[in-house]
């Protein structure tokens, strides 16, 4: 078909004027696998949406599915979702992500945003509203003080073993060489919150909600040592003389020089996965085995009590496992459990199944910054059926 045709069709549906079968039309290419019609599609309806229009529900969720990738029961589809990303590509990822919960949190609304624009109002019937998490955390140092990290002004908020712990643009710092004696804080976010830090040694930390740090004030051995739970990401500074290692949940190790890395370890999920984005990491688990990490690569290991040993996984899902920390929600083929984990997580919610699990299957993207209930409308379209009780998200049977 050729663009003209396309163009005109767009035209005739941001004047509310298309006529019944110019609509079947519409609908159809959106449900055509054809990448190339698509991006000319959704590049016109991006440019053409100037205002918010009425589109049919039934041509607004194929879009959507169109886009990631799903069938009408709300699980994926065998061909690839578009990826949305490469037609914007002098926009933030984050707002991209945006846009496509837009395109299904707005009800009845057709609405794609670029920057700098007001959202059509939604006529999605209004649920209690849960914020997204924020950035927050609890110092907990080494008299067993604990100091809350969530609205602190800048500037000196403890000495620690000869070292100086203050806040800068939100971020921990510890700065000078501290004592001969070790002297260990812990930083903890609960649900609902993340941090970053700097460590003496000018290693950059990423705290995710629900996760833990214990650390010295200074690194003054052999060799740098940190413990987590939870998950975080590293970007160590190297020093070949002084190897870097993190205790991961008493479970495994990761030992490094100076590199860039991720480790999920949250108890709830069913493997501790180290992911490596650049230079080189040693995974050791309980068990003894080990494997050596190239970029690209992911380390996994079962969570105590189970048995195995580190697999290795040659094509990571990189985007997926930064997701987090570039504030993002990212599924691609994930099982709606999993899903609800990384929910409970940052909105501070619990979920409960009313019944058996469903065994729903999603791809997508969104932001983490957007209100709780934006989020389940996007759910709600793809089929997921829920009940929300204060901050209790109940899944009802689909």
């Amino acid at each position: 078909m050729q663009a003209s045709r396309i163009q005109y069709l767009v035209q005739q549906y941001t004047l509310q004027a298309l006529s019944p079968a110019e609509q079947e039309e519409l609908l159809s290419l959106l449900n055509q696998p054809g990448n190339e019609l698509q991006e000319i599609l959704l590049e016109q309806l991006e440019t053409a949406a100037t205002q918010p229009i009425a589109l049919p529900e039934a041509a607004t969720l194929a879009l959507f599915r169109s886009i990631v990738g799903v069938d009408k029961t709300g699980t994926l589809t065998e061909r690839p979702p578009v990826p949305l990303y490469r037609r914007f590509v002098s926009f933030r990822r984050s707002w991209i992500a945006a846009a496509v919960l837009l395109l299904l949190g707005t009800g009845s609304y057709f609405w794609l945003q670029r920057p700098g624009r007001s959202a059509a109002p939604s006529t999605t019937a209004t649920v209690a509203d849960i914020q997204p998490g924020r950035e927050g955390a609890l110092l907990t140092l080494d008299d067993g003080s604990q100091v809350r990290l969530d609205s602190l002004k800048d500037g000196v908020i403890a000495l620690q073993g000869g070292a100086t712990v203050r806040v800068e643009d939100g971020i921990l710092h510890y700065e000078g060489r501290g004592k001969e004696t070790m002297v260990y804080n812990t930083m903890s976010t609960p649900k609902g919150r993340q941090f970053r830090l700097t460590l003496p040694d000018g290693t950059q930390v990423w705290l995710n909600s629900a996760s833990s740090l214990h650390y010295p004030t200074s690194f003054n051995g052999t060799e740098r040592k940190v413990s987590i739970t939870g998950e975080a990401y590293f970007e160590v500074a190297r020093n070949p003389q002084q190897p870097f290692r993190v205790n991961i949940n008493n479970q495994a190790e990761v030992e490094v020089l100076g590199t860039h890395f991720n480790v999920n370890a949250y108890d709830n999920e069913t493997i501790i996965a180290t992911t490596l984005l650049q230079g080189s990491i040693r995974v050791t688990g309980a068990n003894r085995s080990s494997a050596t990490l190239q970029p690209g690569q992911q380390a996994e290991l079962p969570q105590a009590g189970q048995p195995g040993s580190v697999q290795v996984i040659d094509q990571a899902d990189i985007e997926k496992a930064m997701a987090w920390k570039n504030g993002l929600f990212s599924f691609e083929n994930v099982s709606l459990e999993e899903i609800m984990r990384q929910l409970e997580r940052w909105y501070d919610i619990e979920v409960v199944y009313e019944s058996t699990i469903p065994e729903i299957v999603l791809t997508g993207e969104i932001t983490r910054d957007v209100p709780l209930s934006d989020l389940l409308a996007a759910l709600k379209k793809m089929g997921v059926q829920y009940r929300l009780d204060n901050r209790k998200l109940i899944i009802l049977p689909s």
